[in-house]
């Protein structure tokens, strides 16, 4: 089997989304496919996977030779194309063997024959390390055994190039490695990989090779042998890159924002608490990185400090030198000068019919009225202030912020943050899900805060991340602050740590 896409072509209103794209891939080989937000990769994915039909692309694909012309994803599944989404598509109140035959059920005399049925999914759940019952329901699987079944099904369907979209994206590490040992064992049976991911350590570990897209066009195909995560950055957004974290000089004042005594309660069981009485405080120009893995606490924390975590309660909040007992919504937090970026973007932050201008002034639209209403001209030259300084791409102010990528979303929510002009900014995982370009221009943003006095917390998964752009590092587990320590002096080892182990680890404590 050998897979030619040639000369493909995609334009949507406006927008020419890939430009005349060829690839070539054999069989057994793990591509991946890099770029920044809107570089193509996920509609040249589609059109092999024939979610664009034929006739909404130009260009041709041909497998073993052969052109194809699909109408439709069944089409390309077929003919042994098969895509796993990022939002994988399931039905949870369906079984497991239910799922895998969603749409081609075996049957006996117009019935389902779920005896065969139930077999033939025991078979092809085996290989990929599920041992569960094929009766089991969908939605009672985690998300790392979606994706194996997810596998299984394309297994099932005679595959012979499997499309994997961002597939670790909500992992665990263990079962991304789980991912990865399947993606191995699929490839060994001659099966072509083509995988989408930002995460560029990954994608030198598992690719036999790596297609890098920019603005629609194909930049180069390389061995991942020969290839640098710095190598692929820059390739990705077309200049050299001297370092990926902008550098600290900045001057560290005295503490303006201090909490103490934060506790949050579990939602399901009353005497655990999920914040254990947490205190900490940070200063201006400060970037304050808090670390800790999936249960640590430190969103709860976050939400906790501005009034959006139930049951939440801190003893005092100390912002320059007003004392603060109690915290009723976010918008009180912002009357006290700071103020909190989600995690979840889409469902908490981004409104989704609102255009970009709006979607940026909407916190600051009470210092742009002018005698009762609204001044058009102010909120306009606002957003265009910020989109100018934080580089955001968009056709222009007009469109619909859901119409951007992930990470000129998540900059127009960082505008809108700033454009408040707040003392303290308390930021959740602020680079997650976007590509790397974008992480870039948020450190440029976040650095640039910091300059001009602001303090800024920064909650982080992301290791590197933290190290890289934090002059302080508060680690949490299981609620509890087990380790402080100066970014400058801390090895990834001893946090680590103080991330896993249960003795809180004493180290250096407030920077002067």
């Amino acid at each position: 089997m050998m897979l030619h896409m040639d000369d493909i072509s995609v334009e949507f209103p406006g927008v020419l989304a890939v430009d005349r794209v060829s690839l070539e891939v054999k069989p057994g080989e793990v591509r991946s496919v890099v770029g920044e937000n809107g570089a193509g990769k996920s509609t040249l994915m589609k059109v092999l996977a024939g979610v664009y039909p034929h006739g909404e692309y130009t260009g041709v694909i041909r497998l073993d030779g052969q052109e194809q012309r699909f109408s439709g994803v069944a089409d390309a599944e077929a003919s042994g194309i098969v895509m796993i989404p990022q939002e994988m598509n399931m039905v949870d109140d369906r079984s497991i063997a239910e799922n895998l035959f969603l749409n081609r059920v075996p049957s006996k005399r117009g019935l389902v024959d779920e005896k065969e049925m139930f077999s033939l999914a025991e078979q092809y759940l085996a290989p990929v390390g599920i041992d569960v019952s094929p009766t089991m329901l969908v939605g009672e699987l985690g998300t790392a055994q979606k994706q194996m079944v997810a596998i299984a099904s394309a297994l099932s369907k005679r595959v012979k190039v499997l499309i994997l979209d961002e597939p670790t994206a909500t992992l665990s590490g263990h079962e991304s490695e789980l991912l990865f040992e399947q993606i191995a064992r699929v490839s060994s049976q001659g099966i072509a990989c083509l995988y989408i991911s930002h995460r560029l350590e990954e994608v030198l570990r598992i690719s036999d090779t790596v297609t890098v897209l920019r603005d629609g066009e194909l930049v180069d195909t390389e061995p991942s042998s020969g290839l640098s995560e710095r190598r692929i950055v820059e390739m990705m957004i077309g200049r050299k890159m001297e370092s990926f974290f902008p550098p600290r000089e900045v001057e560290i004042g005295e503490p303006v924002f201090s909490a103490s005594g934060v506790t949050v309660p579990h939602p399901m069981v009353p005497e655990l608490n999920v914040v254990e009485d947490v205190s900490f405080s940070v200063r201006r120009g400060e970037i304050l990185g808090v670390f800790g893995l999936v249960g640590a606490g430190r969103t709860e924390l976050a939400t906790a400090l501005v009034g959006h975590a139930e049951g939440g309660r801190f003893d005092e909040i100390r912002i320059r030198d007003e004392r603060v007992t109690r915290i009723e919504h976010p918008g009180e937090a912002f009357a006290h000068g700071f103020g909190y970026l989600p995690e979840d973007r889409k469902s908490m932050a981004v409104v989704p019919n609102l255009d970009v201008a709006r979607s940026i002034s909407m916190s600051s639209l009470a210092r742009l009225v002018r005698r009762g209403l609204l001044d058009r001209k102010r909120e306009y030259e606002l957003a265009e202030e910020y989109q100018e300084h934080f580089r955001i791409k968009t056709r222009d102010l007009s469109q619909e912020i859901i119409n951007l990528s992930g990470g000129n979303q998540q900059k127009v929510m960082l505008a809108r943050l700033m454009a408040l002009d707040l003392d303290v900014l308390i930021l959740d995982e602020p680079t997650q899900g976007v590509d790397v370009g974008a992480k870039a221009e948020i450190y440029r943003i976040l650095n640039e805060a910091a300059g001009q006095g602001k303090a800024v917390i920064l909650i982080s998964s992301d290791l590197p991340e933290v190290m890289g752009m934090a002059d302080r590092v508060l680690v949490m587990r299981r609620g509890r602050v087990t380790g402080e320590f100066s970014a400058a002096e801390a090895t990834s080892q001893q946090i680590l740590e103080a991330a896993t182990l249960n003795a809180p680890t004493e180290m250096s404590q407030d920077v002067d």
